[in-house]
């Protein structure tokens, strides 16, 4: 089966790392065009699940690791101010 994910809506990076959270139960070829993220699907031998929920489970993981991918970028700057102010109180000098 194939799966045609947006490059400008998905990342290759959120593709991979959705690939990899269902390594066990499915085998995830990814490669490019200039516009799409293209994931052809087979499902591994002895995996308990059908095609169809594990694609579904998938794609919602896929949304997940996307939005995770987002929210770190939001907030790096409140994250790099956090940890400096945390490490100015330690007493620690570099």
């Amino acid at each position: 089966m194939k799966l045609i994910v947006e490059k400008n809506v998905y990342s290759l990076e959120a593709v991979e790392k959705s690939a990899y959270r269902f390594i066990d139960r499915l085998t995830i070829l990814i490669s490019t065009d200039n516009e799409n993220i293209i994931c052809e699907i087979e499902v591994v031998e002895g995996a308990k699940e059908g095609i169809e929920n594990l694609i579904a489970n998938f794609k919602r993981e896929l949304l997940d690791q996307q939005l995770r991918k987002q929210i770190k970028h939001e907030t790096e700057s409140a994250r790099n101010l956090i940890l400096a102010y945390a490490f100015s109180r330690t007493g620690l000098q570099g």
